[in-house]
């Protein structure tokens, strides 16, 4: 899974009037003729809502949809991705090549922001060479070359820095010892020449997705020590090439891009500059939607589209998945026990499958979906998406709500009801806080439902929300035992940074599960040189987290998501709701003049 951004899909803090409203409504008290400055400020700014801020603008250590959305913006990439929805695989382009031939469920992305002309696999799959074209160069006039790929790789697998994508480079020579060999697994021969070079053949589409991190300036990066990186200034002021930079930022506040006039990959943005505006509130969000102080709300209740198309401002509504899931997630070890002595032993509380398992039968996940998603909520089984028709396992039934069965396998664990009616185990009551991150109203209701569900089996469910930023640094550092969160999934399945067994490389595994058996699958389906040869693979995969319920997945979202209609030229599609975001405009803005 790919850019596993935490979802972890909203991410809060005290509601403040924005200063940009402050500023237009004194800027229109203060002069007088000409254009109206407020309608001005408006036609140039595209306000964006999320519920809380970017964790980093850097690619190397960002992990939240908040921080992927706006450094996809700022920072340039190796090759362009398409979604076949008929194949539900996805496609690579270069400049001058690309993976598969288009189809008719293909999107309409162009190659133009790729900084690859062209790549060659190797004959035996243990290598990929790619030709950069000479024409693409940073925000400070320097030229984009080889050799800031290369050392955008070294950070990626450096240990110190801990990106949560080291597990992208597990197949580069070295890795099978432990730690990438870089004076052979990567070289940059001269500026527009880059070779990967892998311990074992690869099939092409996955050399094309491991090789395809972002890179970064070397010459901006270079004096930063490792231990630094995390905490380096550099962090706030990002050097990018992509069609938007940073402008300003007030962190919890807003953070502001402005299109940026170097840019040729692909071009400037139309829009000269997109708002990022913390609103926490849901109930505000949509009221500033209605009244047309902001112009994108993510995640619109279903209940709430006909008043918004009959609103003052009036708002299109538009939905895509299924790529974003919810989940309630379960300690597997003791991670108290792990943190202080590296030792992987269960949690007392959720640490057996069968009580995982038991918790899923325990929660009525379908009426949170009838209660608050409807027809745009899908239930989950696993995390590959029925959206990725290849694979995805459609024997699989999700587990009915069922509480006497879940009881039935507490008791057999050892659960038995105690003198105030909670079950307990060897004088351990099951009693538990269920976090989850503040300003997430879907979120908030399946959250009070579970704990409804679980108190009528004897289970003591407290729940807990945390500012985002908090709740997202706690699953992190694995500070939490029970939580809600949810991923926003990659597009190609590659699932080791989430289940992987090795607990250090696998930076998204929160849960600590452990299974040999899908790590090894994973291997497996890896050696496939075409995809759909793995499929077998993939089907035991999703047949064994069903079993071993690491978490409990609840369901498949269908994004609604809210758009001024001052917008034009947006295109939705599961790559992302900014897709195409550098080609919108806004009325009567328009094109940005380079």
């Amino acid at each position: 899974m790919s850019e596993r951004a935490i979802a972890h899909s909203g991410l809060r803090r005290l509601l403040l009037l924005p200063l940009s409203m402050l500023l237009f409504i004194s800027s229109a008290c203060s002069q007088g003729g000409g254009e109206h400055p407020a309608r001005k400020a408006m036609d140039s700014t595209l306000v964006i809502t999320s519920l809380g801020d970017a964790d980093y603008l850097n690619p190397v250590i960002g992990a939240s949809v908040t921080s992927s959305n706006i450094f996809g913006l700022i920072y340039p990439s190796l090759l362009q991705s398409e979604f076949d929805t008929t194949t539900g695989l996805l496609n690579y382009m270069a400049l001058d090549k690309q993976l598969r031939p288009p189809t008719s469920g293909h999107t309409t992305k162009t190659p133009k922001a790729a900084l690859a002309r062209t790549w060659r696999m190797a004959p035996d799959h243990r290598s990929i060479t790619y030709t950069l074209r000479n024409d693409a160069y940073w925000d400070d006039g320097k030229p984009i070359v080889a050799g800031d790929v290369l050392f955008a790789y070294r950070l990626y697998g450096n240990p110190v820095i801990a990106s949560p994508r080291q597990q992208y480079l597990a197949e580069l020579e070295g890795a099978e010892n432990g730690q990438v060999d870089f004076s052979r697994a990567v070289a940059a021969p001269d500026d527009t020449t880059l070779v990967f070079r892998f311990h074992k053949p690869v099939p092409e589409y996955l050399a094309l997705f491991h090789t395809s991190l972002t890179p970064m300036p070397e010459h901006f990066w270079r004096n930063v020590k490792p231990d630094e990186f995390r905490n380096s200034p550099l962090n706030r002021k990002p050097l990018g090439a992509g069609p938007y930079r940073l402008k300003s930022w007030k962190p919890q506040q807003e953070l502001v891009l402005e299109s940026n006039h170097r840019s040729n990959l692909p071009k400037p943005g139309n829009i000269p500059q997109l708002s990022f505006r913390v609103v926490p509130d849901y109930t505000v969000r949509l009221a500033q939607l209605q009244t047309g102080a902001v112009d994108v709300v993510e995640n619109i209740k279903p209940e709430d589209f006909r008043g918004l198309a009959g609103s003052k401002n009036p708002v299109d509504i538009k939905s895509v998945g299924l790529r974003v899931y919810d989940y309630v997630g379960w300690s597997n070890i003791d991670q108290d026990e792990y943190l202080k002595s590296g030792r992987a032993v269960p949690h007392p509380l959720f640490g057996s499958a069968a009580v995982r398992r038991a918790l899923t039968f325990a929660m009525d996940r379908q009426s949170i979906i009838d209660g608050y998603l409807g027809r745009y909520g899908v239930p989950a089984v696993t995390d590959i998406s029925p959206s990725l028709k290849w694979a995805f396992n459609e024997k699989i039934q999700p587990y009915p709500f069922d509480q006497q069965r879940a009881l039935s396998i507490l008791k057999a664990e050892g659960w038995v009801p105690g003198p105030d009616g909670i079950l307990q185990k060897a004088g351990r009551r099951f009693s538990f806080a269920l976090y989850t991150n503040a300003g997430n109203a879907r979120r908030n209701y399946a959250s009070v439902i579970i704990q409804q569900n679980l108190r009528s089996i004897g289970i003591e469910c407290k729940l807990e929300v945390q500012e985002s930023n908090v709740f997202f640094d706690n699953l992190q550092n694995r500070r939490l035992d029970a939580w809600m969160a949810g991923w926003s999934i990659g597009l190609e399945i590659d699932p080791m940074d989430v289940w992987g067994s090795d607990l250090e490389k696998s930076r998204f595994n929160f849960m600590g599960y452990r299974n040999p058996r899908v790590d090894r699958l994973s291997a497996l389906a890896k050696e496939k040189m075409d995809p759909l040869d793995a499929r077998p693979y993939w089907l035991e995969y999703q047949e064994i987290l069903h079993r071993d319920q690491p978490v409990t997945f609840l369901y498949w979202i269908r994004e609604t998501q809210g758009f001024s209609r001052r917008i034009e030229g947006e295109e939705l599609n599961i790559s992302g709701v900014f897709y195409n975001i550098d080609d919108w405009t806004l009325s009567p803005s328009r094109t940005l003049a380079p």
